[in-house]
């Protein structure tokens, strides 16, 4: 996933992380514990967690599923490798703070990103909704 504090965690943090509506440390301070957890998981590098942390595209299968795994722990990938919209859904209004137009920006790019054809790969299918992710949030202004 090209990644941002959504990915990863993905939409969620991501979008939630442009509109500036919930504690940022703390999301980030969530996301770091997640992904460091998932980096023997998954055998991802330091490398790969700072390709993600900087939300850069990942440069190696091994942080694509960096991210799938990131994902999947705060329950926006489901086992079947798509992103589980409903659960999106409550994750954007748990970081929106129930905002009406911030969750308004999040729930569409969740909406959006969920509609895309994504490989069966699930580390493949992360990358793939982390670039719709950062380029939709492109569409709205946030980055």
């Amino acid at each position: 996933m090209q990644s941002t504090p959504i990915v990863l965690v993905a939409i969620v943090l991501f979008g939630a992380a442009m509109v500036r509506a919930f504690d940022e440390k703390e999301a980030m301070a969530k996301l770091m514990e997640t992904a460091e957890g998932c980096l023997a998981e998954v055998g991802a590098s330091d490398a790969d967690l700072q390709d993600m942390i900087k939300k850069q595209p990942a440069s190696t299968y091994a942080g694509k599923c960096l991210r799938a795994c990131v994902m999947k722990n705060f329950g926006l990938l489901g086992a079947n490798g798509k992103l589980d919209t409903e659960a999106a859904h409550e994750k954007a209004k748990q970081y929106t703070g129930n905002d009406p137009a911030k969750l308004k920006v999040a729930l569409e790019i969740g909406d959006t990103c969920s509609a895309i054809t994504v490989p069966d790969d699930h580390c493949e299918a992360a990358e793939a909704y982390g670039m719709c992710f950062k380029s939709e949030a492109k569409k709205h202004g946030l980055i």
